[in-house]
């Protein structure tokens, strides 16, 4: 969520109408979080329908094919090359088919094909590089940044408002590397 507020508010210093919305779901339990971030010279809902989206920010690879129907074909992803495995794959649940349930291999490949536009990038190693997995989501931040065309000065200068004084040279480190992770 830190990474949708600080686009928002990135955004809105840019000069756009911006709107955005979250749904937490069950994210306290291992759930995903999905947050919603429109913005344009004017903007009258958050929400978008199928197809609907321009951009698409997976934090975790699972994430990017679970909201794949968001995204338009000619839309651009951004994975993070980072996987959270979900309960029912680790417990070894098995579906109605009676196969056990899989984390799907080559997840960027398979979001590639209907998206052409797939990039991908490892925030956590970049993360751990820095000596704190906690600002995986801030290098994803500065990786989407750079695709989305956005401000550097101004979303790198939001990064350091957004976050607490002690954390702000490691967060903007971080936003830098992840910039410099991706090729528009």
């Amino acid at each position: 969520m830190l990474a949708s507020r600080i686009f928002t508010e990135a955004l809105f210093r840019m000069g756009y109408d911006v709107k955005q919305a979250e749904v937490h779901g069950l994210s306290q339990r291992g759930g995903s979080v999905m947050t919603y971030v429109r913005w344009g010279e004017k903007v009258w809902a958050p929400i978008t329908g199928d197809f609907g989206a321009n951009y698409l920010i997976a934090l975790e690879e699972l994430e990017a094919l679970r909201y794949l129907h968001l995204i338009r074909p000619t839309g651009t992803v951004l994975i993070n090359r980072y996987r959270f495995v979900p309960m029912s794959v680790s417990s070894g649940l098995r579906g109605p088919d009676g196969k056990p349930y899989t984390y799907p291999e080559n997840v960027p490949d398979l979001v590639r094909r209907n998206v052409p536009d797939t990039h991908v990038v490892d925030a956590l190693s970049i993360a751990m590089e820095l000596g704190n997995a906690r600002v995986m989501n801030v290098v994803v931040v500065g990786a989407a940044s750079r695709l989305l065309g956005l401000d550097r000065g101004v979303v790198e200068d939001t990064v350091a408002r957004r976050v607490p004084q002690k954390y702000r040279e490691l967060n903007v480190e971080a936003f830098r590397r992840g910039w410099g992770a991706v090729s528009p």
